[in-house]
Protein backbone atom coordinates (compact mmCIF):
# COMPACT_ATOMS: atom_id res chain seq x y z
CA UNK A 1 0.00 0.00 0.00
CA UNK A 2 2.49 2.61 0.97
CA UNK A 3 4.71 1.89 -2.14
CA UNK A 4 1.49 2.34 -4.35
CA UNK A 5 0.85 5.66 -2.48
CA UNK A 6 4.28 7.13 -3.31
CA UNK A 7 4.11 6.03 -6.89
CA UNK A 8 0.87 7.65 -7.40
CA UNK A 9 2.07 10.98 -5.39
CA UNK A 10 5.06 10.72 -7.69
CA UNK A 11 2.78 10.62 -10.70
CA UNK A 12 0.46 13.60 -9.48
CA UNK A 13 3.34 15.63 -9.34
CA UNK A 14 4.65 15.13 -12.41
CA UNK A 15 1.71 15.65 -13.85
CA UNK A 16 0.29 18.75 -12.29
CA UNK A 17 2.89 20.73 -10.41
CA UNK A 18 2.01 22.95 -7.83
CA UNK A 19 -1.84 23.11 -7.31
CA UNK A 20 -4.39 23.88 -4.98
CA UNK A 21 -7.57 25.02 -4.44
CA UNK A 22 -7.92 27.90 -1.81
CA UNK A 23 -10.65 30.05 -0.38
CA UNK A 24 -11.20 33.84 0.35
CA UNK A 25 -14.07 35.90 1.58
CA UNK A 26 -16.27 32.73 0.92
CA UNK A 27 -14.85 32.90 -3.01
CA UNK A 28 -13.41 29.59 -4.24
CA UNK A 29 -9.95 29.61 -6.51
CA UNK A 30 -8.15 26.75 -8.14
CA UNK A 31 -4.32 28.08 -8.45
CA UNK A 32 -1.39 25.72 -10.41
CA UNK A 33 1.79 26.83 -11.68
CA UNK A 34 2.19 27.63 -15.53
CA UNK A 35 5.94 27.83 -15.30
CA UNK A 36 7.97 25.95 -14.54
CA UNK A 37 7.20 22.75 -16.07
CA UNK A 38 7.45 20.06 -13.09
CA UNK A 39 7.96 17.00 -15.22
CA UNK A 40 11.35 19.19 -16.80
CA UNK A 41 14.07 19.41 -13.79
CA UNK A 42 16.15 21.90 -15.89
CA UNK A 43 12.84 24.55 -15.22
CA UNK A 44 11.88 23.46 -11.88
CA UNK A 45 13.75 26.75 -10.61
CA UNK A 46 11.92 29.22 -11.93
CA UNK A 47 12.21 32.82 -13.18
CA UNK A 48 15.41 34.89 -12.09
CA UNK A 49 13.19 37.84 -10.51
CA UNK A 50 10.41 37.79 -12.57
CA UNK A 51 9.17 41.60 -13.28
CA UNK A 52 6.07 42.03 -15.71
CA UNK A 53 3.86 39.76 -16.31
CA UNK A 54 1.33 41.22 -19.72
CA UNK A 55 -1.70 39.58 -20.80
CA UNK A 56 -1.28 39.99 -25.32
CA UNK A 57 -3.52 40.24 -27.92
CA UNK A 58 -2.14 37.43 -29.51
CA UNK A 59 -3.44 35.26 -26.44
CA UNK A 60 0.40 34.78 -24.65
CA UNK A 61 1.46 36.16 -21.44
CA UNK A 62 4.79 38.42 -22.21
CA UNK A 63 7.01 38.34 -18.86
CA UNK A 64 10.53 40.38 -18.63
CA UNK A 65 12.63 38.01 -16.32
CA UNK A 66 14.80 41.21 -14.29
CA UNK A 67 18.57 39.94 -13.51
CA UNK A 68 18.56 37.66 -16.87
CA UNK A 69 17.55 40.35 -19.04
CA UNK A 70 15.42 37.55 -21.06
CA UNK A 71 11.88 37.95 -22.74
CA UNK A 72 9.62 35.08 -22.26
CA UNK A 73 6.42 34.00 -23.85
CA UNK A 74 3.96 31.35 -22.02
CA UNK A 75 1.02 30.17 -23.43
CA UNK A 76 -2.10 30.66 -20.64
CA UNK A 77 -3.67 27.24 -21.43
CA UNK A 78 -0.85 24.47 -22.40
CA UNK A 79 1.56 26.07 -20.80
CA UNK A 80 4.32 26.23 -24.03
CA UNK A 81 6.65 28.81 -23.22
CA UNK A 82 9.83 30.32 -25.26
CA UNK A 83 12.41 32.78 -24.77
CA UNK A 84 11.40 35.72 -27.18
CA UNK A 85 14.74 37.77 -26.65
CA UNK A 86 17.18 37.89 -24.19
CA UNK A 87 18.95 41.40 -23.87
CA UNK A 88 21.75 40.58 -21.28
CA UNK A 89 24.37 41.82 -24.21
CA UNK A 90 23.24 45.00 -23.64
CA UNK A 91 23.96 45.45 -20.09
CA UNK A 92 27.62 46.16 -19.37
CA UNK A 93 27.60 44.33 -16.63
CA UNK A 94 26.77 40.57 -14.79
CA UNK A 95 23.63 41.08 -12.36
CA UNK A 96 25.20 38.29 -10.47
CA UNK A 97 29.31 39.31 -10.85
CA UNK A 98 28.74 43.44 -10.22
CA UNK A 99 32.53 45.09 -11.33
CA UNK A 100 34.31 46.30 -8.36
CA UNK A 101 32.41 44.95 -5.51
CA UNK A 102 29.30 47.20 -6.50
CA UNK A 103 26.00 46.22 -5.33
CA UNK A 104 23.87 45.09 -8.39
CA UNK A 105 20.69 47.75 -9.64
CA UNK A 106 16.98 47.28 -8.41
CA UNK A 107 15.53 45.58 -11.13
CA UNK A 108 17.76 45.24 -13.78
CA UNK A 109 14.95 44.21 -17.25
CA UNK A 110 11.79 45.82 -15.61
CA UNK A 111 9.21 47.21 -17.87
CA UNK A 112 7.52 45.93 -21.23
CA UNK A 113 4.60 47.19 -22.46
CA UNK A 114 2.58 46.19 -26.12
CA UNK A 115 1.39 48.45 -28.47
CA UNK A 116 -2.42 48.49 -28.35
CA UNK A 117 -2.60 47.59 -32.38
CA UNK A 118 0.28 45.19 -31.73
CA UNK A 119 -1.59 43.22 -34.38
CA UNK A 120 -3.40 45.56 -36.19
CA UNK A 121 -0.38 47.68 -38.02
CA UNK A 122 1.77 49.15 -34.78
CA UNK A 123 3.91 46.11 -34.10
CA UNK A 124 5.70 47.71 -31.04
CA UNK A 125 6.75 46.73 -27.52
CA UNK A 126 8.92 48.40 -25.11
CA UNK A 127 10.92 47.57 -22.51
CA UNK A 128 13.11 49.48 -19.34
CA UNK A 129 16.05 48.37 -18.81
CA UNK A 130 19.70 49.46 -16.57
CA UNK A 131 22.44 48.80 -19.05
CA UNK A 132 25.58 50.59 -17.87
CA UNK A 133 27.20 51.53 -14.29
CA UNK A 134 29.30 54.69 -13.92
CA UNK A 135 32.79 54.14 -13.19
CA UNK A 136 34.34 55.36 -9.98
CA UNK A 137 35.46 58.68 -12.03
CA UNK A 138 34.25 61.29 -13.46
CA UNK A 139 30.52 62.89 -13.01
CA UNK A 140 28.68 61.46 -11.28
CA UNK A 141 30.89 58.30 -10.48
CA UNK A 142 30.98 55.32 -8.15
CA UNK A 143 34.09 55.90 -6.11
CA UNK A 144 32.85 55.43 -3.19
CA UNK A 145 29.87 53.27 -4.16
CA UNK A 146 31.51 49.78 -3.28
CA UNK A 147 32.09 51.04 0.52
CA UNK A 148 30.11 50.29 2.98
CA UNK A 149 26.96 52.11 1.95
CA UNK A 150 24.93 52.49 5.25
CA UNK A 151 28.46 54.17 6.48
CA UNK A 152 29.55 56.25 3.72
CA UNK A 153 26.30 57.53 2.44
CA UNK A 154 27.67 57.14 -0.88
CA UNK A 155 25.22 56.77 -3.90
CA UNK A 156 25.82 54.11 -6.44
CA UNK A 157 24.88 55.67 -10.20
CA UNK A 158 23.74 53.92 -12.96
CA UNK A 159 22.01 54.29 -16.43
CA UNK A 160 19.31 53.28 -17.45
CA UNK A 161 16.95 53.16 -20.88
CA UNK A 162 13.69 52.48 -22.93
CA UNK A 163 13.85 50.78 -26.07
CA UNK A 164 11.32 49.86 -28.31
CA UNK A 165 11.45 46.81 -30.64
CA UNK A 166 9.37 45.49 -33.80
CA UNK A 167 7.75 42.25 -33.10
CA UNK A 168 7.05 40.11 -36.43
CA UNK A 169 3.92 38.91 -36.54
CA UNK A 170 5.36 36.10 -38.99
CA UNK A 171 8.34 35.09 -37.80
CA UNK A 172 7.25 35.77 -34.24
CA UNK A 173 10.52 37.40 -33.07
CA UNK A 174 11.44 41.11 -32.37
CA UNK A 175 13.80 43.05 -33.82
CA UNK A 176 14.79 46.35 -34.98
CA UNK A 177 15.47 47.89 -31.94
CA UNK A 178 14.78 51.86 -31.43
CA UNK A 179 16.00 54.07 -28.20
CA UNK A 180 13.52 56.38 -26.75
CA UNK A 181 15.30 57.35 -23.94
CA UNK A 182 18.80 56.39 -22.48
CA UNK A 183 20.59 58.26 -19.84
CA UNK A 184 18.37 57.94 -17.87
CA UNK A 185 19.61 57.82 -14.04
CA UNK A 186 19.49 54.70 -11.98
CA UNK A 187 20.34 53.20 -8.89
CA UNK A 188 20.46 49.90 -6.55
CA UNK A 189 17.41 51.59 -4.78
CA UNK A 190 14.08 53.29 -6.30
CA UNK A 191 14.53 52.74 -9.77
CA UNK A 192 10.42 51.93 -10.18
CA UNK A 193 10.57 50.76 -14.08
CA UNK A 194 6.87 50.44 -15.11
CA UNK A 195 5.22 50.82 -18.71
CA UNK A 196 1.94 51.81 -19.96
CA UNK A 197 0.89 52.64 -23.49
CA UNK A 198 -2.76 54.69 -23.41
CA UNK A 199 -5.26 52.48 -24.66
CA UNK A 200 -7.06 54.64 -26.97
CA UNK A 201 -5.50 57.44 -28.61
CA UNK A 202 -5.14 60.66 -26.84
CA UNK A 203 -6.67 64.64 -27.32
CA UNK A 204 -3.76 64.45 -30.19
CA UNK A 205 -4.51 61.92 -31.61
CA UNK A 206 -1.84 59.68 -30.87
CA UNK A 207 -1.42 56.54 -28.19
CA UNK A 208 1.29 57.82 -25.98
CA UNK A 209 4.35 55.92 -23.50
CA UNK A 210 3.94 56.51 -20.11
CA UNK A 211 6.91 55.07 -17.55
CA UNK A 212 7.55 55.49 -14.08
CA UNK A 213 10.61 56.34 -12.57
CA UNK A 214 11.64 56.70 -9.24
CA UNK A 215 13.49 58.81 -6.84
CA UNK A 216 16.72 57.08 -6.81
CA UNK A 217 16.38 55.93 -3.35
CA UNK A 218 17.81 59.27 -2.54
CA UNK A 219 17.81 60.08 1.19
CA UNK A 220 18.03 56.43 2.97
CA UNK A 221 20.52 54.00 3.13
CA UNK A 222 23.37 54.34 1.03
CA UNK A 223 22.06 56.54 -0.80
CA UNK A 224 21.53 59.12 1.91
CA UNK A 225 23.49 62.27 0.49
CA UNK A 226 21.85 61.85 -3.46
CA UNK A 227 20.18 65.21 -3.52
CA UNK A 228 16.33 64.19 -3.62
CA UNK A 229 14.91 65.77 -7.17
CA UNK A 230 11.22 64.46 -6.81
CA UNK A 231 10.32 67.76 -6.63
CA UNK A 232 12.49 69.09 -9.17
CA UNK A 233 10.47 69.10 -12.36
CA UNK A 234 13.40 69.13 -14.60
CA UNK A 235 14.96 66.18 -13.64
CA UNK A 236 13.78 62.76 -14.41
CA UNK A 237 13.61 61.36 -10.84
CA UNK A 238 10.42 60.51 -8.82
CA UNK A 239 8.03 60.99 -12.26
CA UNK A 240 5.57 59.90 -14.27
CA UNK A 241 7.25 60.39 -17.72
CA UNK A 242 4.93 61.22 -21.21
CA UNK A 243 6.31 60.18 -24.22
CA UNK A 244 5.68 59.75 -27.90
CA UNK A 245 5.12 55.95 -28.93
CA UNK A 246 6.78 56.36 -32.20
CA UNK A 247 9.59 59.28 -33.48
CA UNK A 248 7.25 62.82 -34.25
CA UNK A 249 9.47 64.79 -36.35
CA UNK A 250 10.56 66.84 -34.31
CA UNK A 251 14.78 67.86 -34.93
CA UNK A 252 16.74 65.87 -32.58
CA UNK A 253 18.38 68.29 -29.83
CA UNK A 254 19.81 65.72 -28.12
CA UNK A 255 17.27 65.97 -25.49
CA UNK A 256 14.52 63.25 -26.98
CA UNK A 257 12.15 66.11 -28.86
CA UNK A 258 11.21 63.38 -31.02
CA UNK A 259 9.85 61.34 -28.79
CA UNK A 260 8.51 64.32 -26.19
CA UNK A 261 4.88 65.02 -26.76
CA UNK A 262 4.42 68.74 -27.73
CA UNK A 263 1.32 68.71 -25.76
CA UNK A 264 3.14 68.18 -22.35
CA UNK A 265 2.01 69.31 -19.10
CA UNK A 266 5.68 70.71 -17.97
CA UNK A 267 8.07 73.05 -19.03
CA UNK A 268 11.96 72.81 -18.39
CA UNK A 269 12.77 75.87 -16.57
CA UNK A 270 16.30 76.20 -17.92
CA UNK A 271 15.65 75.33 -21.77
CA UNK A 272 11.95 77.08 -21.68
CA UNK A 273 10.67 73.72 -24.31
CA UNK A 274 8.34 70.97 -23.09
CA UNK A 275 10.06 68.16 -21.42
CA UNK A 276 8.65 64.26 -20.40
CA UNK A 277 7.27 65.22 -16.98
CA UNK A 278 3.94 64.51 -17.11
CA UNK A 279 3.55 64.21 -12.63
CA UNK A 280 5.89 64.42 -10.18
CA UNK A 281 6.48 64.45 -6.08
CA UNK A 282 6.72 60.49 -6.46
CA UNK A 283 8.79 57.92 -4.38
CA UNK A 284 9.04 54.86 -5.70
CA UNK A 285 5.92 54.13 -8.08
CA UNK A 286 5.81 50.76 -9.53
CA UNK A 287 2.19 50.14 -10.60
CA UNK A 288 0.57 51.92 -13.47
CA UNK A 289 -3.00 50.89 -14.68
CA UNK A 290 -5.59 52.63 -16.96
CA UNK A 291 -9.19 51.81 -16.46
CA UNK A 292 -12.29 53.06 -18.76
CA UNK A 293 -14.53 53.61 -16.48
CA UNK A 294 -17.90 55.33 -17.71
CA UNK A 295 -17.00 57.78 -20.70
CA UNK A 296 -13.87 58.63 -18.65
CA UNK A 297 -10.08 56.68 -18.83
CA UNK A 298 -8.17 57.50 -15.71
CA UNK A 299 -4.22 56.39 -15.29
CA UNK A 300 -4.07 54.70 -11.63
CA UNK A 301 -0.66 54.13 -10.09
CA UNK A 302 0.41 52.51 -6.73
CA UNK A 303 3.78 53.24 -4.97
CA UNK A 304 5.89 52.91 -1.71
CA UNK A 305 5.86 54.75 1.04
CA UNK A 306 8.25 55.23 3.49
CA UNK A 307 7.10 53.64 6.79
CA UNK A 308 4.09 54.09 6.57
CA UNK A 309 1.36 55.23 3.32
CA UNK A 310 1.95 53.35 0.40
CA UNK A 311 -0.28 54.81 -1.62
CA UNK A 312 -2.90 54.18 -4.61
CA UNK A 313 -3.13 57.54 -7.02
CA UNK A 314 -5.26 59.14 -9.57
CA UNK A 315 -2.75 60.60 -12.22
CA UNK A 316 -3.08 63.95 -13.46
CA UNK A 317 -1.56 65.72 -15.80
CA UNK A 318 1.30 68.26 -13.53
CA UNK A 319 0.17 67.26 -10.76
CA UNK A 320 2.14 67.09 -7.90
CA UNK A 321 2.23 64.18 -5.64
CA UNK A 322 4.18 65.51 -2.33
CA UNK A 323 7.01 63.45 -1.56
CA UNK A 324 9.61 63.88 0.10
CA UNK A 325 7.81 66.97 1.46
CA UNK A 326 4.87 64.26 2.16
CA UNK A 327 3.70 60.49 2.62
CA UNK A 328 0.05 59.64 1.72
CA UNK A 329 -2.26 62.14 3.13
CA UNK A 330 -1.73 65.84 3.88
CA UNK A 331 -2.37 65.04 7.85
CA UNK A 332 0.99 65.72 9.41
CA UNK A 333 1.77 62.35 10.40
CA UNK A 334 5.41 63.59 9.56
CA UNK A 335 6.17 66.05 11.45
CA UNK A 336 8.35 67.53 14.01
CA UNK A 337 5.24 69.48 16.08
CA UNK A 338 4.73 66.22 18.06
CA UNK A 339 6.72 63.89 20.54
CA UNK A 340 7.66 60.84 18.22
CA UNK A 341 11.39 61.59 16.82
CA UNK A 342 10.23 58.69 13.63
CA UNK A 343 8.66 60.94 12.34
CA UNK A 344 10.54 63.48 11.90
CA UNK A 345 12.25 63.46 8.49
CA UNK A 346 11.36 62.09 4.92
CA UNK A 347 14.30 60.78 3.09
CA UNK A 348 16.75 62.66 5.43
CA UNK A 349 15.29 65.89 5.04
CA UNK A 350 13.32 67.54 8.16
CA UNK A 351 9.08 67.77 7.84
CA UNK A 352 7.57 70.64 9.94
CA UNK A 353 4.06 71.32 8.74
CA UNK A 354 2.88 68.37 5.79
CA UNK A 355 -0.34 69.88 5.94
CA UNK A 356 0.79 73.70 4.84
CA UNK A 357 2.79 72.26 2.06
CA UNK A 358 0.14 70.48 0.77
CA UNK A 359 -1.82 73.57 -0.14
CA UNK A 360 0.86 75.78 -0.92
CA UNK A 361 1.84 73.11 -4.00
CA UNK A 362 -1.66 72.05 -4.88
CA UNK A 363 -0.63 68.34 -3.87
CA UNK A 364 -2.75 65.90 -4.59
CA UNK A 365 -3.91 63.45 -1.79
CA UNK A 366 -3.37 59.37 -2.60
CA UNK A 367 -7.42 57.49 -3.55
CA UNK A 368 -5.76 55.01 -1.05
CA UNK A 369 -3.30 54.78 1.32
CA UNK A 370 -1.38 51.51 2.90
CA UNK A 371 -2.05 52.38 5.76
CA UNK A 372 -2.24 55.53 7.00
CA UNK A 373 -1.54 55.45 11.38
CA UNK A 374 -1.47 58.66 13.42
CA UNK A 375 2.05 60.31 13.51
CA UNK A 376 2.45 58.76 17.33
CA UNK A 377 2.49 55.14 15.31
CA UNK A 378 5.27 56.12 13.22
CA UNK A 379 7.50 53.35 13.46
CA UNK A 380 11.60 53.85 13.94
CA UNK A 381 13.63 53.22 10.43
CA UNK A 382 15.69 50.83 12.50
CA UNK A 383 12.45 48.50 13.54
CA UNK A 384 11.95 45.92 11.25
CA UNK A 385 10.34 46.93 7.96
CA UNK A 386 8.12 43.56 8.47
CA UNK A 387 6.13 45.20 11.15
CA UNK A 388 5.79 48.38 9.33
CA UNK A 389 2.52 49.77 8.48
CA UNK A 390 3.08 49.02 4.58
CA UNK A 391 2.21 46.76 2.12
CA UNK A 392 5.22 47.37 -0.46
CA UNK A 393 3.16 47.75 -3.28
CA UNK A 394 4.71 46.29 -6.41
CA UNK A 395 1.85 46.67 -9.36
CA UNK A 396 -1.69 47.61 -9.84
CA UNK A 397 -4.36 46.68 -12.47
CA UNK A 398 -7.95 47.07 -13.22
CA UNK A 399 -10.59 44.25 -13.32
CA UNK A 400 -13.11 45.02 -15.22
CA UNK A 401 -14.95 41.95 -16.03
CA UNK A 402 -18.48 40.39 -14.58
CA UNK A 403 -17.04 36.70 -14.12
CA UNK A 404 -15.84 37.05 -10.76
CA UNK A 405 -18.81 38.03 -8.39
CA UNK A 406 -18.20 41.77 -7.10
CA UNK A 407 -14.65 42.17 -8.51
CA UNK A 408 -16.07 44.00 -11.01
CA UNK A 409 -15.17 47.69 -10.87
CA UNK A 410 -11.77 46.83 -8.70
CA UNK A 411 -8.38 47.95 -8.25
CA UNK A 412 -5.71 44.88 -7.51
CA UNK A 413 -2.50 45.93 -5.96
CA UNK A 414 -0.19 43.31 -5.53
CA UNK A 415 2.45 43.39 -2.60
CA UNK A 416 5.78 41.91 -1.62
CA UNK A 417 4.76 41.84 1.58
CA UNK A 418 1.39 40.90 1.77
CA UNK A 419 0.18 39.12 -1.73
CA UNK A 420 -2.63 41.21 -2.90
CA UNK A 421 -5.23 43.34 -2.41
CA UNK A 422 -8.55 44.19 -4.16
CA UNK A 423 -10.00 48.17 -3.69
CA UNK A 424 -13.85 48.01 -4.94
CA UNK A 425 -14.25 51.59 -6.22
CA UNK A 426 -17.37 53.78 -6.33
CA UNK A 427 -19.10 53.84 -9.69
CA UNK A 428 -17.03 56.96 -10.79
CA UNK A 429 -13.89 55.61 -9.79
CA UNK A 430 -12.70 58.44 -7.52
CA UNK A 431 -12.87 56.78 -4.43
CA UNK A 432 -12.67 53.59 -2.85
CA UNK A 433 -16.16 52.46 -2.07
CA UNK A 434 -16.16 51.56 1.89
CA UNK A 435 -19.68 50.01 1.77
CA UNK A 436 -17.79 47.19 -0.36
CA UNK A 437 -16.38 45.11 2.87
CA UNK A 438 -16.52 45.68 6.52
CA UNK A 439 -12.61 46.54 7.40
CA UNK A 440 -12.11 49.01 4.55
CA UNK A 441 -8.72 49.75 6.58
CA UNK A 442 -7.74 46.33 5.73
CA UNK A 443 -9.18 46.31 2.41
CA UNK A 444 -9.48 43.09 0.71
CA UNK A 445 -6.59 40.65 1.23
CA UNK A 446 -5.69 37.92 -1.16
CA UNK A 447 -2.62 35.45 -1.32
CA UNK A 448 -0.95 36.22 1.94
CA UNK A 449 1.80 33.67 1.22
CA UNK A 450 2.76 35.01 -2.16
CA UNK A 451 5.35 37.65 -2.47
CA UNK A 452 3.71 38.80 -6.04
CA UNK A 453 5.69 41.03 -8.43
CA UNK A 454 3.11 41.56 -11.26
CA UNK A 455 -0.32 40.24 -12.11
CA UNK A 456 -2.63 39.84 -15.52
CA UNK A 457 -6.04 39.03 -16.38
CA UNK A 458 -7.24 37.07 -18.77
CA UNK A 459 -9.57 38.59 -21.48
CA UNK A 460 -12.54 36.76 -19.79
CA UNK A 461 -12.45 37.79 -16.47
CA UNK A 462 -12.05 34.22 -14.68
CA UNK A 463 -8.24 33.93 -14.14
CA UNK A 464 -5.62 35.80 -12.64
CA UNK A 465 -1.41 35.17 -13.70
CA UNK A 466 0.63 35.91 -10.99
CA UNK A 467 4.69 36.63 -11.22
CA UNK A 468 5.92 35.70 -7.70
CA UNK A 469 9.50 37.35 -6.91
CA UNK A 470 12.64 34.96 -6.40
CA UNK A 471 13.39 35.52 -2.75
CA UNK A 472 12.68 39.16 -0.22
CA UNK A 473 16.12 40.29 -0.51
CA UNK A 474 15.29 43.81 -2.26
CA UNK A 475 17.11 46.93 -1.22
CA UNK A 476 15.28 49.16 1.56
CA UNK A 477 11.85 49.36 2.68
CA UNK A 478 10.24 46.93 0.05
CA UNK A 479 12.71 44.38 0.99
CA UNK A 480 9.96 42.78 3.83
CA UNK A 481 7.81 40.19 3.30
CA UNK A 482 5.02 38.19 5.33
CA UNK A 483 6.47 39.55 8.55
CA UNK A 484 8.57 36.44 9.32
CA UNK A 485 10.91 36.22 6.75
CA UNK A 486 12.70 37.01 2.64
CA UNK A 487 11.21 33.58 1.95
CA UNK A 488 8.20 33.30 -0.47
CA UNK A 489 5.74 30.35 -1.91
CA UNK A 490 6.62 29.08 -5.24
CA UNK A 491 9.53 31.63 -5.64
CA UNK A 492 10.49 32.57 -9.62
CA UNK A 493 7.03 30.89 -10.39
CA UNK A 494 4.40 32.24 -12.76
CA UNK A 495 1.13 31.20 -10.92
CA UNK A 496 -2.07 30.69 -12.52
CA UNK A 497 -5.31 31.41 -10.07
CA UNK A 498 -8.94 30.72 -11.74
CA UNK A 499 -12.09 31.63 -10.08
CA UNK A 500 -14.12 28.65 -9.30
CA UNK A 501 -18.10 29.34 -9.66
CA UNK A 502 -19.64 27.95 -6.04
CA UNK A 503 -22.05 25.89 -5.86
CA UNK A 504 -25.75 26.88 -4.96
CA UNK A 505 -26.29 28.25 -1.55
CA UNK A 506 -29.51 26.20 -1.51
CA UNK A 507 -27.16 22.43 -1.98
CA UNK A 508 -24.63 23.45 0.76
CA UNK A 509 -26.33 22.58 4.59
CA UNK A 510 -26.30 25.72 7.08
CA UNK A 511 -23.99 26.26 10.26
CA UNK A 512 -25.87 25.65 12.85
CA UNK A 513 -25.48 28.42 15.72
CA UNK A 514 -23.48 26.85 18.96
CA UNK A 515 -25.06 27.36 22.12
CA UNK A 516 -22.74 25.78 24.79
CA UNK A 517 -19.16 25.35 25.43
CA UNK A 518 -16.92 22.45 24.36
CA UNK A 519 -13.74 21.36 25.25
CA UNK A 520 -12.22 19.66 22.11
CA UNK A 521 -12.06 20.79 18.63
CA UNK A 522 -14.52 18.86 16.64
CA UNK A 523 -14.12 18.27 12.96
CA UNK A 524 -17.19 16.31 11.14
CA UNK A 525 -18.04 14.41 9.15
CA UNK A 526 -15.63 11.54 8.29
CA UNK A 527 -16.00 10.40 6.08
CA UNK A 528 -16.86 13.21 4.51
CA UNK A 529 -18.25 14.08 0.92
CA UNK A 530 -18.90 18.21 -0.33
CA UNK A 531 -18.30 19.59 3.74
CA UNK A 532 -16.47 19.63 6.73
CA UNK A 533 -17.89 21.36 9.72
CA UNK A 534 -15.32 23.23 12.29
CA UNK A 535 -16.49 23.65 15.99
CA UNK A 536 -13.64 25.27 17.81
CA UNK A 537 -13.12 24.88 22.09
CA UNK A 538 -12.85 27.67 23.72
CA UNK A 539 -10.51 29.94 24.52
CA UNK A 540 -8.62 29.38 21.18
CA UNK A 541 -6.68 32.22 19.13
CA UNK A 542 -8.06 33.40 15.97
CA UNK A 543 -7.92 33.75 13.42
CA UNK A 544 -7.79 30.06 12.48
CA UNK A 545 -5.80 29.07 9.31
CA UNK A 546 -6.71 25.60 7.68
CA UNK A 547 -5.29 23.61 5.00
CA UNK A 548 -5.68 20.13 3.40
CA UNK A 549 -2.93 18.03 2.55
CA UNK A 550 -3.15 15.03 -0.15
CA UNK A 551 -0.56 12.13 0.69
CA UNK A 552 2.03 13.28 -0.74
CA UNK A 553 2.03 16.86 1.30
CA UNK A 554 0.95 18.93 -1.20
CA UNK A 555 -1.25 21.76 -0.22
CA UNK A 556 -4.64 21.73 -1.69
CA UNK A 557 -6.61 23.91 0.16
CA UNK A 558 -6.16 26.65 2.46
CA UNK A 559 -8.23 28.78 4.33
CA UNK A 560 -8.54 31.56 7.05
CA UNK A 561 -11.03 31.84 9.29
CA UNK A 562 -12.72 34.33 12.35
CA UNK A 563 -15.21 32.22 13.93
CA UNK A 564 -15.33 29.30 16.00
CA UNK A 565 -18.29 27.42 14.39
CA UNK A 566 -17.30 27.06 10.26
CA UNK A 567 -17.58 25.14 7.21
CA UNK A 568 -14.71 24.37 4.69
CA UNK A 569 -15.88 23.25 1.84
CA UNK A 570 -14.95 20.22 -0.61
CA UNK A 571 -16.58 20.33 -3.42
CA UNK A 572 -13.74 20.79 -5.66
CA UNK A 573 -11.69 17.81 -3.55
CA UNK A 574 -11.60 14.65 -5.70
CA UNK A 575 -11.88 11.50 -3.34
CA UNK A 576 -9.32 10.70 -1.58
CA UNK A 577 -7.13 10.44 1.39
CA UNK A 578 -6.41 13.58 3.13
CA UNK A 579 -4.37 15.62 6.19
CA UNK A 580 -6.74 18.11 7.43
CA UNK A 581 -4.43 20.55 9.43
CA UNK A 582 -5.72 23.90 11.44
CA UNK A 583 -3.32 26.38 13.36
CA UNK A 584 -4.55 29.04 15.60
CA UNK A 585 -3.79 32.90 15.17
CA UNK A 586 -1.08 31.96 17.10
CA UNK A 587 0.19 29.50 14.40
CA UNK A 588 -0.28 27.18 17.51
CA UNK A 589 -1.12 23.50 15.86
CA UNK A 590 -4.81 22.67 16.85
CA UNK A 591 -5.62 19.80 15.37
CA UNK A 592 -4.30 17.31 13.05
CA UNK A 593 -6.79 14.09 11.06
CA UNK A 594 -6.50 12.27 7.98
CA UNK A 595 -9.66 12.95 6.72
CA UNK A 596 -11.56 10.52 3.83
CA UNK A 597 -13.39 11.98 1.41
CA UNK A 598 -15.89 10.10 -0.53
CA UNK A 599 -18.55 10.78 -3.66
CA UNK A 600 -21.59 9.62 -3.96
Amino acid sequence: MKKFLLALSCLLLSLSGYSQIVSYNGQYFKIDTLYPLYDIPSHNKGLSYPWEITYGPDDSLWITEAHRYRIWKIHPGNKGNRILLDLSALATFDYYKMPNGYPPPQGGLMGLALHPQLLSGKPFIYVALVYDVYPASGSPNNSNCAGSGSITNQPCYFKTKILRYTYNTTTHTLGSPTIVMDQLMGSNDHNSGRLKVSPVPESDGNYHLYYTIGDQGAGQFNNGLRTNNAQNKDVYEGKVLRLNTEDDGDPDDGAYSPWIPNDNPVVNSVSGKVNAVYSFGHRNAQGLVWAHIGSKYILYNSEHGDKSDDEVNVITPGGNYGWPKVAGMCDDNYTTSDANPNNDKLANQTITDEKSFCIANNVQEPLFSFFNVSGNSIPSSSSSNYTWPTIAPSSIDYYDKVYIPGWTNSLLVTSLKLGMYRLKLKADGSAVDSSSTAQITDTIPYLHEYRIRDLAIAPTGDTLFLAIDSSGSTSGPTGGFSGRTVATKTPGHILRMVYLPAPLESQRPPVIPRNKKINTTLVFPNPATNHLEVLCRDLLQQPFHVSLYDVSGRSLLTEIFSSSHFMVWLENIPPGLYIFSMLDGNGVQVTTQKILVLRH
